[in-house]
């Protein structure tokens, strides 16, 4: 029998017990669970402590000095040492662990278990990125975002981002979740408007009133002090395009409006940073101007909308060379500063990637290594739903379909291996259904190219576009997607797509749901391209 001894009482301490429990339970072995003292007679013990207490202790060997969210496993004949850095590290130390001794796997939503295939669990962890996490603006589904976080957790996140808005809906039902895993929470976004509780003042009204700065700073505060949980404001303009006069003026105030904000959450131990972020594709929002000072006090997230998600960071066209080298520029005054510079990708945005979604794995490997290159801090990955413009994407299953690029960042952004996440997709894929997802990327990710020309429609939206100037271009990017997909993905049955909802995708097999994502990509390219024709046949 199995005898799991901890030595706090901290929640996410008593948390990963019950973690630990509950799946050595599901592997069919009993557990007892003990506070300290020492193991009871023939029992095989698995110890769940911190760093500090480790390297005090009387069985330390070596010490360790771990990273933050660092992990260590140590065993021995007859006892398994679990170490966190602090108590989130025990969480990521069980949930890997079982995944090596037991055989669990969370590659989606759904937890996995199969023959495990590791003998030796010993090994020391330490992300790659020291800010990993999800942000999510507009899903007001409780369930969901719990799911998620647990998810999350197992899969080596550290952060789930909110706006204002959202978090004051689902806050007490989620808000639990997040604790007993001291997940790190940041509250921002567009938020402006909710927390004036007034619609239509611009940034740039804001930045000169100083009343009214002072009511926002006051009502954030509060909701700070209500929910401990928060460690970070992230507070953005609107999502509109300011001119580089105006632009002159605001960056500015809004550095120093954030380094005010910073001082009046000193004492609740809340960090905050300011956006940087081509809003409208105002590049004088992304770039920093002569004028401009980076802040010594607050941090910064940088946002770079409208990139070429089949080109690399460092490709010279478009506007990724410009917008490299503002990233660059940034990422230098920070460091001069000793702030902290995160990145937010949008990898599963149902809107920058349209229902034309690409699995992008490949990409992520690249951005990945030349993040950690540039010396960026922390990656944030933005899920955006799917834009419902027709009822042919009522039953759109976003959720199942943008976990195939969310897990493969999580994976990333700590550090894993791609070759083992990519042997993960294929246990949970099927070698040829994984060998098509890297096909498709290839294929499908190049419509972002027309992000920025069509702004602010898509490759999808012929219907909002005026100028057909890339029409030919786009029609034969659309016969190549719907060629690929009639010839080389199985057709899926009609008779599951007559029960085939938005969110029952937990009714369907792994390889069911891959169909029905071929099916959608199939009609969409179909649909975007008939909407392309009508408007030649217009000429328009």
């Amino acid at each position: 029998m199995k005898e799991i001894v901890y030595f706090n009482d901290h929640v996410t301490t008593l948390f990963a017990v019950e973690e630990l429990r509950r799946l050595f339970r599901g592997a069919g072995i009993e557990a007892a669970i003990k506070r300290n003292g020492p193991p009871g007679p023939e029992l095989e013990v698995i110890n769940l402590m911190l760093e500090k207490d480790y390297n005090t202790s009387g069985w330390c060997a070596d010490q360790l000095s771990l990273k933050n969210d660092g992990f260590a496993v140590i065993e021995d004949e007859k006892h398994v040492s679990i170490i966190g850095k602090e108590e989130r590290s025990l969480l990521y130390g069980v949930y890997d662990f079982c995944a090596k001794k037991l055989g669990y796997s969370w590659v989606h939503l759904s937890e996995k278990r199969q023959h495990p295939s590791a003998k030796n669990t010993a090994c020391q962890e330490e992300p790659l990125f020291k800010r990993r996490g999800n942000v999510i603006e507009t899903v007001n589904d409780p369930i969901y975002i719990n799911r998620l976080i647990d998810w999350g957790v197992k899969n080596g996140l550290n952060e789930f981002f909110f706006t204002f808005f959202l978090w004051d809906k689902i806050k007490k039902y989620v808000e639990g979740e997040l604790a007993k895993r001291s997940m790190n929470v940041t509250l921002g976004g567009h938020s402006l408007s909710f927390l004036i509780e007034e619609k239509g003042h611009q940034a740039l009204h804001f930045l000169k009133d100083i009343g009214l700065q002072d009511r926002v700073i006051k009502r954030i505060k509060d909701i700070c002090r209500e929910s401990p949980v928060v460690t970070r404001v992230s507070l953005w303009p609107e999502d509109v395009g300011i001119g580089k006069e105006e632009n002159a003026a605001f960056m500015p105030a809004y550095i120093a409006f954030t380094e005010k904000l910073k001082e009046a959450l000193g004492k609740l131990n809340v960090q905050v940073e300011h956006i940087v972020y081509n809003a409208g594709l105002e590049w004088n929002m992304l770039e920093r101007s002569g004028g401009t000072e980076a802040s010594g006090e607050a941090d910064v997230l940088y946002a770079y909308w409208g990139r070429d998600y089949s080109r690399s960071l460092h490709h010279r066209g478009g506007g990724q060379a410009r917008a490299a080298a503002s990233l660059k520029d940034w990422r230098a005054e920070t460091m001069k500063n000793g702030r902290s510079f995160t990145v937010l990708e949008y990898y599963s945005d149902h809107f920058m990637l349209s229902e034309l979604f690409p699995p992008l794995l490949n990409r992520m490997k690249e951005d990945m290594d030349d993040y950690k290159k540039l010396q960026v801090d922390g990656i944030l990955n933005l899920i955006v739903p799917c834009h419902l413009k027709s009822e042919r994407l009522a039953d759109y299953p976003w959720k199942w379909i943008h976990q195939l690029n969310n897990y493969m960042f999580a994976g990333l952004s700590w550090g894993k291996e791609y070759s083992a996440l990519a042997g993960d997709y294929r246990s949970f894929l099927g070698e040829e259904h994984f060998s098509t997802l890297l096909k498709l990327e290839k294929i499908i990710a190049r419509h972002t190219v027309w992000n920025v020309p069509l702004f602010p429609a898509r490759v999808v939206d012929p219907e909002k576009v005026k100028s057909r100037e890339d029409g030919r271009e786009i029609m034969r990017f659309l016969d190549e997607v719907i060629d690929f997909l009639e010839n080389q993905t199985p057709a899926v049955d009609d008779r599951l797509l007559a029960i085939q909802t938005k969110d029952n995708f937990g009714s369907f097999s792994t390889e069911e749901m891959l169909l029905i994502y071929f099916d959608f990509l199939k009609k969409s390219a179909a649909a975007s391209k008939c909407g392309w024709l009508e408007g030649a046949a217009d000429g328009l």
